[in-house]
């Protein structure tokens, strides 16, 4: 099994941990790291997963620009089923473009995104968006956090990843968080993810044709299933 792991000196927010992660679940498969001035292992090869996690904006359009060459063969392994993981604000470099209102709240400016699905990004410099979420996706409940600038919008529900419960979706009032097309995922969600939520875990990985024992799994559970009775009881606030 080969993960190729997608700019990861850029991760922001413990992403890097969903990539750790994905080394102690698989100790066997082959481990290839992208730079953002490296030409993606993806062009040429055909890895087993793909994962890309939160970053800095700046780095964002780094990332855009490092892909965007590759971005008809990204496609091609969409449609082949390849499992893919975007978390954090990886999620904005999928839609058409990204729109930014700057920190200074006048001046706006519009960058070109990868366009593998029909909708588009809007950040506000200087409003950040912080939520708690718990939610329902491949069969499991998933919990996490968000943090972010902005929303992903005209996304068509039939791309939904996961049925929110509690808090916020992909923009304020959706009922579905994140980005699903065959075994791609993606979700603001940081945490990070894989970390918090093993049932999902083993869902991914074993979709992906790897028969794992998680790590540390029944701490694992035991964190999850208390965590998760947390975000289901409604008497606590702010989670939505």
């Amino acid at each position: 099994m080969t993960v190729e792991i997608l700019f990861e000196k850029a991760y922001l927010f413990g992403d890097e941990f969903n990539a750790e992660y994905l080394r102690r679940c698989l100790p066997d498969a082959e481990f290839v790291c992208t730079d953002l001035r490296d030409k993606p292992y993806f062009a040429e090869h055909t890895p087993d997963i793909i994962y890309m996690g939160a970053m800095s904006e700046r780095n964002q359009l780094r990332a855009i620009e490092a892909l965007m060459p590759y971005r008809d063969r990204l496609c091609e392994l969409v449609e082949q089923g390849v499992h893919m993981l975007f978390t954090g604000n990886s999620v904005d470099v999928l839609g058409t473009h990204i729109h930014v209102i700057e920190a200074d709240g006048k001046t706006e400016n519009t960058h070109k995104a990868l366009g593998l699905f029909p909708c588009h990004a809007e950040l506000t410099m200087n409003k950040r968006f912080f939520c708690s979420l718990l939610g329902n996706a491949c069969g499991c409940d998933i919990v996490g956090f968000k943090t972010q600038f902005g929303h992903t919008y005209e996304l068509p529900e039939e791309y939904g990843f996961i049925r929110v419960e509690r808090g916020k979706g992909i923009y304020p009032g959706a009922s579905m968080e994140g980005i699903h097309k065959n075994n791609l995922y993606a979700t603001y969600l940081i945490g990070p993810i894989l970390v918090m939520n093993p049932t999902f875990t083993k869902f991914f990985l074993k979709s992906a044709g790897a028969d794992v024992t998680l790590p540390f799994e029944d701490v694992s559970m035991k964190a999850y299933e208390i965590r998760l009775a947390e975000f289901k009881d409604r008497s606590r606030t702010g989670i939505g």
